[in-house]
């Protein structure tokens, strides 16, 4: 099993996480201002695979050192990138955020 992690703009971090800690951290910065509004998870293989969310529902995917800005439509679709990332399928996120 990989090494992964999420962590706020505000500092907190926690490790080995679950899709309910992506939803509580959604639900967390939705009451941040604008400053510390977001959040990432990595997901660590042979590289760092990150994917940031603001709160506008912009992303940021950074996969083998490639960065990519996608809008989500919804909180729902963020979610699923999110799941998608814990479970490894980069190629699927890849396909969907270019």
């Amino acid at each position: 099993m990989s090494e992964n992690y999420i962590q706020y703009a505000s500092g907190y971090q926690k490790d080995n996480i679950d899709e309910k800690d992506i939803v509580k951290a959604i639900s967390d910065i939705q009451l941040m201002d604008d400053e510390h509004g977001t959040f990432w998870v990595s997901v660590i293989t042979d590289d760092e695979n990150v994917i940031e969310v603001n709160r506008d529902l912009s992303l940021i995917v950074i996969f083998e050192g490639q960065q990519t800005q996608y809008q989500a439509k919804d909180w729902k679709e963020v979610i699923e990138l999110y799941n998608l990332l814990l479970s490894e399928k980069f190629d699927v996120i890849t396909e969907r955020v270019n």
